[in-house]
């Protein structure tokens, strides 16, 4: 199991087409580190079950920038460079995939 970002083209529980599928983390990363940093850091919209507009892009990267200053200060070694790998490659794509107003990008 994994956590990822994903993007459908129309309404996720309508049997939307999936047309953005990106792993953030492997579920046992996201257990050992992100899940604690997330509580550590009150991270709000970067998290499991989250929903990402436009709205609150702002927020969202202050939270990633939390979160790559965390990992940096409390991971080591290979766990290290996959975390910091995946959070830099899911900033620009959550960027390069806010296109407007009506996308959602969610996180489970």
């Amino acid at each position: 199991m994994s956590v990822g970002l994903y993007k459908y083209n129309g309404n996720i529980f309508n049997d939307a087409e999936e047309i953005l599928s990106e792993n953030i983390a492997s579920q046992r990363m996201y257990d050992k580190y992100l899940a604690p940093a997330i509580e550590e850091l009150n991270i709000y919209y970067f998290q499991d079950g989250a929903e990402i507009r436009k709205g609150n892009l702002d927020s969202v990267m202050s939270e990633l920038e939390l979160l790559i200053k965390w990992v940096t200060d409390n991971v080591e070694g290979d766990d290290l460079e996959y975390l910091l790998c995946r959070l830099q490659n899911i900033k620009k794509i959550i960027l390069k995939s806010l296109e407007n107003d009506d996308d959602v990008l969610y996180i489970f």
